[in-house]
């Protein structure tokens, strides 16, 4: 008996994860190269694999005696807590759906593969707030047709083999529905990455990879924009409610202003429910009202994470001024994160391009802050949707400032007042937001035409607002476009950070240039220590 069809034990989800990750861990490379753009920001399949990760190191450490609803709770939170970036965020929200749906089948009959994935489907679309077809979803939601299709009684294996060879069909026509990977000869990245997980799961693909995946993965390669939860609450606390007449619903929307990581599963007599808080006595006694209480636990986290809080508070730098609001900043590079904390920010997170922070590391910096008021500054477009869950989940007042690059990042900290309410300082923070134009300068990892503009693989390439504007081997001749580009006569102010590498004594001399050429323009030139971008600019 194959993994797919494995008893719902810890011993059988053993087998079936890891299959899947070994299959990502082999892929992950060719997942991380599907690339719209010839920047490094390409890291859909590093996203994929760590959040898988977090599953296998969870079951892996579950004692063997997990009931079925167990074992579905601690694979939806080890996905939840694990997640990387919007495709992390989306996958973690697929696993939550396919657990909920697990927990409900009955042990007894063949595995209903479509009711599970019509579940993964519609958490994964509610999931996301402006779903787009031609990415990740549209292969999921394929895939789940493909398995509604197959006629009652039909042989499991061969309807999973049917949901994975639907789903490589789905990756092949991405492009036709985003015309932004048709541009760029591409799949999509994340659809791409979660069929090669599906097949590794259920064993299809052996120990290499199937021929569609060499093929679809060697196709002029993406990741485009994805869409994109966690915890530091006290209090893990769990329960077995029994009774009659249980809702579910109801419970669960009683709850969800309690805590986060909450996971209502069960039957109208029995329900488990499993929550993060700082409220255990309120939970239990809203369960207690409905029913009788079994299985009651109720532990202390933050005992087990004392010590990696610590570290995070070693790391902050300076202590930020604590008033009525703190932000949260996501940087990278030692001149950012002192420039974010001169200035008020703290704590600060470790991360940006390729290197996506998990909610769980944002998370524990927000049960680092003492404000009333938080604001998350992502300062990557690849972090808003994992800071935005991060928000939803907190429990306490969490706001986000939509910065999708630390140049823009640093234009709204300068419009943030400690002092003023955290609605006050998303308001102007974000309206701030909108007065900055933001370019870059930075390798091309390789050859591509985008943008009407043709780019060498190690030439230097320009980006205003996301958009190419040069490639040449000169990096002046680059940042020069990119000024003309974001100095377009009505901008007074521009800032410019220095990257760490082999370019940035080149990078500080055009920054030096330019100041020279735009005798008119007040710039501000920081040494910012950024890796893989020699110039990050921002205009006002």
């Amino acid at each position: 008996m194959g993994p797919s069809v494995a008893p719902v034990t810890v011993a059988g989800a053993r087998l079936v994860v890891a299959g899947g990750h070994r299959a990502l861990e082999a892929r992950k490379q060719v997942v991380n190269d599907l690339n719209v753009y010839p920047v490094p920001d390409g890291d859909t399949g590093t996203n994929l694999l760590l959040t898988v990760r977090s599953i296998v190191d969870d079951v892996s450490r579950a004692p063997e005696n997990l009931s079925r609803s167990e074992l579905c709770d601690l694979i939806a939170n080890a996905a939840l807590m694990g997640a990387r970036g919007n495709s992390g965020v989306i996958l973690s929200q697929i696993v939550r759906g396919a657990m909920e749906a697990l927990a409900l089948l009955d042990d007894d009959r063949p595995l209903d593969v479509a009711t599970v994935l019509r579940k993964a489907t519609d958490t994964a679309y509610r999931a996301v707030r402006k779903p787009v077809e031609g990415t990740m979803l549209t292969v999921l939601r394929e895939m789940t047709e493909a398995a509604e299709s197959q006629p009652p009684g039909a042989d499991i294996m061969g309807v999973l083999r049917s949901v994975v060879q639907a789903g490589w069909t789905s990756v092949e026509n991405t492009p036709t529905l985003l015309k932004v990977l048709a541009d760029a000869g591409v799949v999509d990245a994340g659809g791409y990455g979660l069929v090669v997980l599906a097949e590794g799961m259920i064993g299809a693909d052996g120990d290499s990879p199937s021929a569609e995946a060499v093929a679809l993965g060697s196709v002029q390669e993406t990741d485009h924009p994805e869409h994109e939860p966690d915890t530091m609450y006290s209090y893990c606390t769990s329960f077995l409610l029994q009774g009659t007449h249980l809702d579910g619903p109801e419970l669960e929307t009683l709850l969800t202003p309690l805590g986060d990581s909450l996971l209502v599963v069960g039957s109208d007599t029995r329900v488990k429910v499993h929550v993060h808080t700082d409220e255990p006595g309120t939970v239990l006694a809203l369960g207690l009202a409905r029913g009788t209480l079994h299985q009651i636990e109720i532990e202390n986290m933050r005992e087990q994470t004392a010590a990696r809080d610590a570290r995070l508070r070693a790391q902050a730098g300076a202590p930020p001024v604590v008033g009525e609001t703190q932000v949260i900043a996501v940087v990278a590079g030692g001149g950012v994160r002192k420039l974010f904390a001169s200035i008020g920010a703290g704590p600060l997170v470790e991360g940006g391009q390729s290197m996506n922070p998990s909610a769980e590391e944002i998370m524990r910096a927000v049960a680092l802050t003492e404000a009333p008021g938080v604001i998350l500054l992502p300062n990557n477009k690849n972090i808003i949707m994992t800071a935005e869950q991060v928000a939803a989940m907190a429990g306490r007042p969490v706001g986000v400032v939509p910065a999708r690059s630390m140049q823009a990042g640093l234009s709204a900290m300068v419009a943030f007042d400690p002092d003023r309410s955290l609605e006050r300082n998303v308001e102007e923070m974000t309206q701030a937001l909108s007065f900055v134009l933001t370019g870059e300068v930075t390798r091309a990892v390789r050859d591509s035409s985008i943008d009407g503009v043709e780019v060498t693989e190690g030439s230097f390439i320009g980006l205003v607002e996301g958009r190419v504007v040069a490639s040449a081997a000169d990096l002046q001749e680059v940042a020069d476009a990119v000024a003309g580009e974001l100095l377009d006569g009505t901008r007074e102010l521009m800032t410019i950070l220095v990257g760490d590498g082999e370019s940035t004594h080149a990078a500080m001399q055009a920054a030096e240039h330019l100041r020279d050429r735009y005798q008119d323009v007040e710039f501000e030139i920081h040494d910012g220590g950024q890796p893989l971008y020699p110039l990050l600019m921002a205009a006002e």
